[in-house]
């Protein structure tokens, strides 16, 4: 009798998204209440090209659709990018959402990717665009760039990644070690402009 309600709640859960919003829902232990559903161990929550996976989320009606996801430690991933962090917040229509909490994210360009170690991402997927911070420092590398700031900006379409606070730059191969209060690094062409700069650039002593 108990796996065939459990059954049954997955079956009503799975066609009530499904129909609703193209999502599919899948999980080894479910519980239904009026406006939520509470998922347990081997969650799998996909959306087209966008696919949540974690071992506990719940799902809750926001104006009569189930969009608001709530999730513990979890692994998100689309066309372009993919996180893990602690926990997670994510609306399933808009598709934006804040994940919290050791958060690792890779942002997959044309030719190169991105990866961001920060506290906290905002990521609006429709958009494409990615917004984090830290209390201490944001860590972002992008092939020999090493690259810190407070917080970032983060605009796909735009291949511009906008840095904010105590901004640090470092490229061995190229010998750059630049700190500026806010700079803007172009992803496609790797150039820099910056604020307040402090810049040293190494040169090789010629050989006698």
């Amino acid at each position: 009798m108990k796996r065939f309600t459990l059954f049954f709640l997955m079956l009503i859960l799975t066609n009530l998204i499904i129909y609703s919003a193209q999502i599919n829902v899948r999980a080894d232990e479910v519980k239904g209440e009026e406006s939520r559903y509470i998922l347990k161990n081997n969650v799998l929550i996909q959306k087209e090209d966008l696919s949540i996976s974690t071992d506990f989320a719940t799902i809750t009606l926001v104006n009569d659709e189930w969009r608001e996801v709530n999730t513990d430690k979890v692994y998100i991933t689309a066309d372009t990018f993919e996180a893990t962090s602690s926990s997670m917040n994510f609306d399933l229509q808009t598709e934006k959402g804040k994940l919290s909490g050791n958060v690792l994210a890779k942002i997959f360009l044309e030719e190169s990717e991105i990866e961001i170690n920060s506290d906290e991402l905002q990521i609006d997927n429709n958009n494409k665009r990615y917004e984090g911070r830290s209390e201490n420092m944001v860590l972002i590398k992008k092939g020999d760039y090493i690259i810190n700031a407070k917080s970032f900006v983060f605009v796909e379409k735009e291949n511009l990644l906008t840095l904010s606070e105590n901004v640090h730059i470092v490229n061995s191969v190229e010998k750059i070690d630049m700190k500026s209060a806010y700079a803007t690094f172009n992803t496609q062409t790797n150039d820099i402009e910056a604020q307040q700069v402090n810049l040293i650039l190494e040169v090789a002593d010629e050989e006698e």
